[in-house]
């Protein structure tokens, strides 16, 4: 199974798609008083090919439009975040406090010691470092009242209900599945959507609820990453691939 194919059956186990008409009747009538026509095979690896384009093509087209995607489906899991698609997004707070919902500020050497996994950084060092809820390290670059880019880690195993935030995107964020180094992922754009940490339990942490901008995420090794920043969708694939 090529790249292409492991995305598109990652991506379509998480897609809630409704239930699809019975369309036998139709065809059969179509059908009727037609000569039979020889039919010719194709080679299975040319009709795998050709469905996942076609697959592609369909659900690109209909994610870019705000009430087709709707109709598509309007729930995601991927990355441990729980992506909900909405008609309108709830007010927001009128003051968050992004450290707070971090975690406590620690040095990148004590994040390093204290996670359950390999830590990957950037090419250049984040300004704070944060430990946080399900023992996600958090990397900020800028201040928490300045933020330029967020970075988080966090082991998949530590979440007992694999869910780690969860996010409400209205009709005017753009969802796009993409490909982050073999490995599935979803990224954000448009309108900015809301975003809130879950606990160990799965409740909302009240105090982290706010308004995020363009988001990257994905899964890797049992570990989600979330890449949060002013950026496109070309230069966040491109930070995501600079991570070592």
């Amino acid at each position: 199974m090529n790249e292409l194919e492991r995305m598109l059956v990652a991506l379509g186990g998480e897609l809630d798609v409704p239930e699809a008409p019975d369309l036998a009747p139709g065809v059969l009538q179509a059908m009727e008083g037609r000569r039979a026509q020889p039919v010719r095979r194709l080679p299975r690896r040319a009709t795998l090919v050709a469905v996942a384009v076609v697959v592609l093509a369909a659900l690109g087209a209909t994610l870019a439009i705000p009430d087709a995607r709707s109709a598509l489906f309007r729930v995601l899991h991927i990355g441990g975040a729980r992506i909900e698609l909405v008609d309108e997004l709830p007010r927001v707070p009128a003051q968050s406090d992004l450290e707070l919902s971090l975690g406590t500020r620690v040095s990148l050497e004590e994040a390093r010691g204290r996670a359950s996994f390999d830590v990957r950084e950037l090419d250049d060092a984040p300004d704070r470092v944060y430990v946080g809820l399900n023992d996600t390290v958090w990397f900020l670059y800028g201040s928490p009242a300045q933020v330029r880019l967020l970075l988080s880690q966090t082991p998949l195993h530590s979440v007992d209900q694999g869910l780690l935030v969860k996010k409400l995107s209205g009709p005017g964020t753009r969802v796009e599945p993409v490909g982050v180094g073999g490995a599935p992922g979803v990224f954000l754009s448009g309108d900015s959507h809301f975003f809130f940490l879950l606990d160990e339990l799965g409740n909302p942490v009240e105090e982290s609820a706010r308004l995020a901008r363009s988001v990257l995420l994905w899964e890797r090794g049992g570990i989600a990453y979330r890449l949060e920043g002013d950026f496109d969708r070309d230069e966040a694939l491109e930070l995501a691939r600079s991570l070592r």
